[in-house]
């Protein structure tokens, strides 16, 4: 059975397993396969657990270090996202994950 969830609750999950085996999480870019959406549509969320610099960095490297950043706290962790609902960016970004994939 598939449970939807919220950004914040896959962050938390995601979070705890990295820290259950003693890893740093690392920055993450959700939506590449084109599955997390926003108000029904297709969207990327840039996400960092280590600190607002690595956000601004992802940030930066798909062009949108204009987007405003979100500092979202969920039980004791600590995360900055920023989201990229731009279709045509979305479009580009999912393309670009899926010819990188091996």
């Amino acid at each position: 059975m598939y449970r939807t969830l919220t950004e914040a609750e896959w962050v938390f999950e995601y979070a705890k397993k990295k820290a259950d085996k003693g890893e740093i999480p690392l920055p993450v870019v959700l939506g590449t396969r084109g599955t997390w959406t926003g108000n029904g549509k297709p969207m990327i969320i840039l996400i960092s657990l280590t600190g607002i610099v690595d956000v601004l960095t992802l940030a930066d490297i798909y062009g949108v270090a204009h987007h405003p950043v979100r500092e979202v706290k969920i039980h004791e962790v600590t995360y900055y996202a920023i989201n990229i609902i731009d279709k045509k960016q979305v479009k580009e970004i999912i393309n670009e994950w899926k010819n990188d994939e091996r």
